[in-house]
């Protein structure tokens, strides 16, 4: 009953603060929007529509690579549409109609995505746990067609958190994942949140994890931040949410100042440059970690790259109000008015 009750004020106060933002009360820092290309909306369109085989012509005409990407972005469009339960629906149809590699795909995506959105919602446990299900079986058959298929590997990592299999079988599937494609960027973040203490690992294991494959990739990979996310994830899992002290004494103790200076420092101009989605994502954790550091000049630094925009990671886990957890932009305009702060105490 309490869950329940945070949950309908949550959603009020998250309609109140959008008509609010509607009427331009909004924080300067913008959100940046989930990467929606053309392609996504066609997609969720001609699905809706029936349109099975516009649909995996359209899917086939993409690079190998752009899939996952392309096929979460139909289903936020399809989130926009209608309910997980009706879209989750129409992918089943198109599976059914036939059975080849793209439905199977983008089921086995829609079915992690509807265990989570039914997970989230507190009430749909049993549900959640069948789609997981599901969506393992249908891993084992789709990687039977493409053992190659880095993507598919990942995935399994996610239904081995799911279905709380043990630490042993996650560590096969990251090996597993390591041999086709060892420097695969969201395999790592899945197996870093599976070592995570609320799921098959701890603390020493996540470090371990994370130190021993960042120090085996090159000095500017971007995998060379994932100390810096071990790190984040103490604050998400250990530390009480809103003890923002505890936060800051973690991440000034001087071996984990010096090891997220340094990896900041060898990044820097790389993330700079790149321009992506993945150097803003790796942008916004650095700077959060830099200020949690004390380290408030390195962490403008960091700030500048991301030019008035930032993800709802990791600043969520630095929230103070209602206001800051429905935008994170607030947490971020807050920071910068605090370092700015301190920067002008400094030197008077």
């Amino acid at each position: 009953m309490r869950r329940w009750l945070q949950t309908v004020i949550g959603l009020a106060a998250g309609r109140c603060f959008a008509f609010a933002e509607r009427l331009g009360y909004r924080p300067a820092t913008r959100l940046i929007p989930s990467f929606m290309p053309p392609v996504a909306l066609r997609l969720a369109n001609m699905l809706r529509a029936g349109e099975y085989d516009r649909v995996r012509y359209t899917l086939s005409r993409l690079h190998p690579e752009s899939l996952f990407v392309v096929l979460e972005a139909m289903l936020d469009g399809l989130d926009g549409m209608e309910s997980s339960d009706r879209w989750l629906e129409r992918l089943w149809q198109w599976y059914r109609t036939n059975r080849e590699v793209y439905a199977m795909t983008a089921l086995i995506q829609g079915l992690l995505r509807h265990a989570r959105l039914c997970q989230s919602s507190g009430r749909r446990q049993a549900e959640s746990l069948d789609a997981l299900e599901e969506a393992e079986r249908l891993l084992d058959k789709a990687i039977e067609r493409q053992p190659d298929n880095a993507d598919l590997l990942s995935l399994r990592l996610v239904t081995a958190r799911g279905l709380a299999m043990p630490l042993s079988e996650h560590w096969k599937r990251f090996r597993a994942l390591l041999l086709v494609a060892p420097e695969h960027y969201r395999g790592h973040r899945e197996m870093l949140e599976n070592l995570k203490p609320g799921a098959a690992g701890s603390h020493d294991a996540m470090f371990r994890l994370a130190r021993a494959r960042a120090a085996s990739l090159p000095i500017t990979h971007p995998l060379r931040t994932l100390p810096v996310l071990a790190h984040l994830a103490v604050c998400e899992t250990v530390i009480p949410a809103g003890a923002h002290d505890d936060s800051a004494s973690w991440f000034r103790q001087p071996a984990v100042v010096e090891e997220i200076v340094g990896i900041w420092q060898s990044l820097r101009d790389t993330l700079a440059e790149q321009g992506t989605a993945q150097a803003d994502e790796l942008l916004n954790h650095l700077a959060a970690a830099l200020y949690l550091c004390g380290c408030f000049e390195l962490a403008t630094e960091a700030l500048a790259h991301i030019d008035g925009r930032c993800s709802a990671a990791p600043w969520r886990l630095l929230c103070r109000s209602a206001k800051e957890r429905h935008n994170p932009g607030w947490v971020v305009d807050r920071i910068k008015a605090e370092i700015a702060a301190n920067s002008s105490v400094v030197t008077q």
